[in-house]
């Protein structure tokens, strides 16, 4: 056997290692907390050797309880995108990422602003970038 094929195969071992280890642990987490709902259980790159686990949640508030469990910092943060029609979509994500037992874990769940929220939102997001520097104001400075 060639060192290239003897190098391939153990690449492929060590991503199939990974893999195994993702899976394990994703069982691991569905059984120690049967409680916190889960949209959908997602591997990462497993290449190298290295574990990941991506958990999705169906809302905001669970993908922070999941953080809160896991020990992972959550990060809380407002985004906007427009549409086609041009109606600008506003939502909150829930993130967190670090690592629990040798796996990479990455969790996200959103949620939409809506109303009153949404609006705010927007208002405040365009009155802070009129402020900043380069930016063109109606005003003289």
């Amino acid at each position: 056997m060639s060192e290239e094929t003897k190098g391939n195969l153990a690449a492929i071992e060590a991503m199939e290692a990974a893999a195994f280890r993702t899976g394990l642990m994703a069982r691991r987490l569905l059984a120690e907390h049967p409680d916190l709902p889960v949209k959908e259980f997602r591997p990462g790159f497993v290449g190298g050797g290295c574990a990941e686990l991506h958990i999705t949640t169906d809302c905001f508030d669970d993908a922070r309880a999941w953080a809160e469990r896991l020990g992972l910092r959550a990060e809380m943060k407002i985004n906007s995108y427009l549409v086609v029609s041009g109606y600008e979509n506003v939502y909150e994500s829930c993130t967190a990422k670090g690592e629990v037992d040798g796996v990479a874990i990455g969790v996200l769940g959103t949620r939409i602003v809506e109303g009153a929220e949404r609006e705010v939102w927007i208002a405040e997001r365009d009155e802070a970038a009129a402020e900043e520097p380069g930016q063109t104001s109606g005003g003289a400075e």
